[in-house]
């Protein structure tokens, strides 16, 4: 079976045909899929969906290029408070994020760090993972985190090279790929992704973003992520079959899930 750890299916770009796709999950080996918020604005877009498919789990925070005023915090604690009745499994996506922003002015650098701070300081008060975005900006996500220790976290969608995925392993934290690690160009992703043990793996496809080889341009959905495990074998030098059934264990044991609530048509 299939965990895709990071999926929005809240986009708009899922608006003609969502249900349909999600019914086709458990039949295609998909699992369970986590569906993270990036503001408040769509948190309740995300539990509305999550609350229609028991493989489905929410996760609410806020990403780094969306303001997060005391009032969005505040908001952000009321749902981690009835987190196990709207199947919030963790805080975020959250982190920072320096990649120069076209078209628009993401927070400052030092709103980013403050909003990343409380957000982890709810999830340690909530006693829940968190899904760590970080775009160009590894030694402030680091130096952060190495102040929050016993902190379980993800590295959503890593970019690094493989001595940051060793030293980010060593912190205890999960690394997790995308389709964005079948891409001929990203060899030393393929190499970051061989250093990662084999308890600290997962996978995710971010859909509708990042779709694998040989299918990159297209609508980006959980199903694709076999391309991402077989990319990840071949990195590796394990089988196929073992990195499912890891990658699959792994996000089980991160998001605190079980088989129960898994949908076999």
């Amino acid at each position: 079976m299939i965990f895709d750890t990071h999926a929005h299916y809240d986009d708009a770009r899922f608006d003609p045909d969502r249900d349909e796709l999600l019914a086709t999950m458990p039949v295609d080996g998909v699992g369970h899929i986590v569906m993270p918020g990036t503001s408040m604005g769509d948190q309740a877009r995300v539990l509305e969906i999550a609350a229609r498919y028991p493989f489905i789990h929410a996760a609410a925070g806020i990403h780094p290029n969306c303001s997060a005023s005391k009032d969005d915090l505040i908001a952000l604690e009321g749902f981690l408070r009835e987190a196990e009745r709207f199947k919030i499994v963790a805080v975020g996506e959250c982190g920072l994020d320096y990649y120069p922003a076209e078209g628009f002015t993401p927070p400052s650098r030092e709103e980013q760090r403050e909003a990343f701070e409380a957000q982890i300081c709810l999830a340690e008060r909530y006693r829940l993972p968190v899904i760590i975005h970080d775009r160009d900006a590894h030694g402030d996500c680091l130096d952060i985190l190495r102040a929050h220790k016993g902190l379980r976290g993800v590295f959503h969608c890593f970019t690094g090279d493989a001595a940051l995925a060793r030293e980010v392993a060593g912190m205890g934290m999960y690394v997790s790929f995308t389709g964005s690690v079948t891409y001929k160009k990203n060899a030393a992703l393929r190499e970051a992704a061989a250093a990662v043990p084999d308890d600290l793996l997962l996978t995710e496809t971010d859909a509708p973003y990042l779709a694998p080889e040989p299918l990159r341009g297209k609508r980006c959905d959980s199903r694709m992520i076999r391309h991402i495990i077989a990319t990840l074998a071949d990195a590796r030098q394990q089988p196929a079959e073992h990195v499912e059934q890891m990658t699959w264990e792994n996000g089980m044991r991160f998001y605190g899930v079980s088989t129960n609530s898994v949908s076999r048509a």
